[in-house]
């Protein structure tokens, strides 16, 4: 039967299925960062990839998953904040939406990397 605990992933079977969650949301951030086009923020970038950050690091947070490499999320952050800066102001945004989604993207990110560094460390 293996080792288990009361939480929601206490056992194998469970773990095993979130981190298959977890490598399909890498593989998720990976595809559209390896293609400039799709980091445009009326492309994937905001539709798939910040998304997939966020619910990256809510799993690593609340569920135990373990995180992508510091530097790879450091990599990912700098690439994806470049791309949405030189794109947001081609879609014409409502005055102060740039700004405010720059700090949430920023947030996002640091927050995986809080969490990548943490678990790193341990």
């Amino acid at each position: 039967m293996g080792e288990w605990t009361e939480d929601n992933f206490g056992n194998e079977g469970a773990r095993d299925y979130l981190s298959m969650m977890t490598s399909k949301l890498v593989a998720t951030i990976k595809e559209v960062m390896s293609d400039d086009d799709r980091l445009e923020p009326d492309e994937d970038g905001e539709s798939l990839l910040m998304p997939s950050i966020e619910i990256l690091a809510l799993l690593c947070e609340r569920c135990g998953a373990s995180p992508p490499r510091l530097s790879v999320v450091k990599q990912w952050h700098e690439k994806y904040l470049a791309a949405f800066d030189a794109g947001i102001d081609g879609m014409n945004p409502p005055p102060g939406l740039a700004a405010d989604r720059h700090r949430v993207i920023e947030n996002t990110f640091r927050w995986l990397e809080s969490l990548a560094e943490s678990y790193y460390q341990q």
